[in-house]
């Protein structure tokens, strides 16, 4: 089993997601929005590799592996390398799965190992986010279709994965209610109670810390309650998720469509230093507000300034 990394903390740690398919162009690796990133982001994670990855050692390539940056591997890797030099204390994770790759049965640790050892990288964050969690209620317990595929995934990984790496798991809105105090928590959902089995399971001692996606649930649901129930299951660092403007559900413009204000921002970040919560994360640096919402950059500095990460007024790069 891969030990945890040293570069797990429970100082506060602001992760973002790095939209692959958005990152420009670049052959210089100077140049690449990765290299250039502020110092105050503790987390980066290059969002997404396919479970079923197809991966060569030493092939720098991405052909395979699901991730769709447009510059060559090489110069990805060296980009890498320079971050670590502008920001020494900096994780660089690789997404698996997120919404569009679910051929979770496929998963290919293998290759995903080598493509973390090969391009220099911290670890890994899960991203499981089946279609149909197909959770219910027995009893007074919560009981899904994808629990022991859950498990089974972390197990794997942290069984798989280079000595040290770390093992981030990515946690739905909702996936610690449905039981004790949190059995009648809003809303109610498919995923209610998705993330009980593994915070239970033996494998959740591998976990390096949870990311809870607090987003895409309608205005009925409170992000700090979600914190609470969390913080009840799992004892290490968890990170409290915001996702630019608009959220992907309800659709903009239904009448519960939760929309992302700075207030907001403000207010969770102060919850999160209230209950020694591990951070923040932000989906995502590319995605384009809805007018008159605010910007990556905007949320970004504001969790700078109330975490106390360092000089928010850092260049945003290429922008």
């Amino acid at each position: 089993m891969a030990e945890k990394s040293e570069s797990a903390s429970t100082a506060h740690r602001y992760s973002v997601y790095l939209d692959s398919w958005a990152q420009p162009w670049a052959n210089d690796p100077a140049k690449v929005d990765l290299a250039n990133l502020p110092s105050y982001i503790g987390t980066v994670v290059l969002s997404f590799v396919q479970p079923d990855a197809q991966y060569t050692r030493g092939s720098y390539s991405f052909q395979g592996t699901g991730l769709q940056f447009s510059c060559d591997g090489s110069v990805l890797r060296d980009a890498v390398s320079l971050l670590r030099q502008r920001s020494p204390g900096v994780e660089v994770l690789v997404g698996i799965g997120g919404a569009s790759y679910q051929n979770w049965p496929g998963l290919n640790v293998s290759a995903i190992a080598d493509f973390v050892s090969d391009f220099g990288l911290d670890g890994v964050e899960v991203c499981y986010e089946p279609t149909a969690p197909g959770c219910t209620r027995s009893g007074s317990a919560m009981v899904c279709a994808t629990d022991a595929e859950s498990i089974s995934i972390v197990k794997a990984l942290s069984e798989g994965l280079p000595a040290g790496s770390a093992l981030s798991v990515a946690v739905a809105h909702v996936g610690a209610y449905g039981e004790g105090a949190w059995a009648n928590s809003q809303p109610v959902s498919a995923y209610t109670g998705a993330s009980l089995a593994l915070l239970r399971s033996d494998v959740a001692s591998s976990i390096t810390r949870l990311n809870i996606h607090a987003y895409d649930a309608s205005t009925a649901y409170n992000p700090k309650e979600a914190l609470a129930a969390y913080q009840h299951y799992f004892k290490g660092p968890i990170l409290l998720g915001v996702q630019i403007a608009p959220d992907a559900w309800p659709q903009e413009g239904a009448p519960n469509a939760h929309v992302l204000s700075l207030p907001e921002v403000e207010d969770l970040a102060n919850e999160v230093k209230a209950r020694g919560a591990g951070g923040m994360s932000l989906w995502s640096l590319y995605k384009q507000p809805t007018p008159g919402t605010p910007s990556a950059r905007e949320v970004s500095q504001t969790i700078c300034d109330i975490l106390d990460l360092g000089d928010s007024t850092q260049p945003w790069p290429g922008r």
